[in-house]
C-alpha cells in the first residue's frame, strides 16, 4: 500500500461501498474511469486544489462531469476528495483502492513484457500458470520491448520473473567474465 493519506481514502471508500452493500467490482472499474478522464482532462488537478476556487464551485465541477454517471457511492467519494484537496493524490488512492479490492477479490495483476506479441493462446497459458503458481485469478496487461529479443518478463507487486533472453545473455557473458578473470 502506499502512503496514509491513500490507505485512508482508499479504505474509506471500501468501507462505504461493503457497508451500501455495492458491487466492489464494478466501484474499482467506475474509479479507474474516473481516472482515465481526470488524466486526459488538462488542467482538471490543478483547479480541483486551487484554493481560490470555492468548493462549492468544484463540487459543481464534479456534478457537471460525473453527476448521474456513477454509484452513489463512487460519487460521493469524489466530493469528499475535492473538499479534503486530495486531488493531487488521486491517482495514488484509485491504486491503493484497486489493491483493496483486488485482495478481497482474489484477483492479481500482473503485467507481461515480452519482445514480440503473445498470441490468444499463450496469453491463456500465461495466465493460467501465472494463476497456479500465484493462487489467483489473472488480469494481465502487456507490454513490448524489442531490447529482450526473446523470453517474457512477468512482474507482479514487487516480483519479478525475467526469463527473457537479453537476461539470460547477460548471465552468460557475466560467466564467461568470471572464468577468464
Amino acid at each position: 500500500m502506499t502512503g496514509t493519506v491513500e490507505k485512508n481514502y482508499s479504505l474509506a471508500l471500501f468501507d462505504a461501498i461493503n457497508e451500501e452493500g455495492e458491487n466492489l467490482s464494478s466501484a474499482r472499474d467506475e474509479l479507474n474511469s474516473v481516472k482515465a478522464v481526470v488524466e486526459d482532462a488538462e488542467g482538471f488537478v490543478k483547479l480541483m486544489n486551487t484554493p481560490t476556487v470555492s468548493n462549492e464551485e468544484k463540487i459543481s465541477v464534479i456534478k457537471d462531469v460525473f453527476g448521474g454517471k456513477l454509484s452513489r457511492c463512487v460519487y460521493n467519494f469524489l466530493c469528499v476528495v475535492t473538499e479534503g484537496r486530495r486531488w493531487d493524490r488521486f491517482d495514488k488512492v484509485c491504486s491503493a483502492f484497486s489493491e483493496l479490492c483486488n485482495e478481497k477479490l482474489g484477483i492479481a495483476e500482473i503485467t507481461v513484457t515480452t519482445a514480440f506479441p503473445l498470441t490468444p493462446a499463450q496469453k491463456e497459458q500465461v495466465k493460467k500458470k501465472m494463476s497456479e503458481i500465484i493462487g489467483k485469478n489473472i488480469v494481465m496487461s502487456e507490454k513490448l520491448d524489442k531490447s529482450l529479443m526473446g523470453g517474457i518478463v512477468v512482474d507482479y507487486g514487487d516480483t519479478r520473473m525475467d526469463g527473457s533472453v537479453k537476461t539470460r545473455l547477460e548471465g552468460l557473458k557475466e560467466s564467461f567474465s568470471q572464468l577468464i578473470g
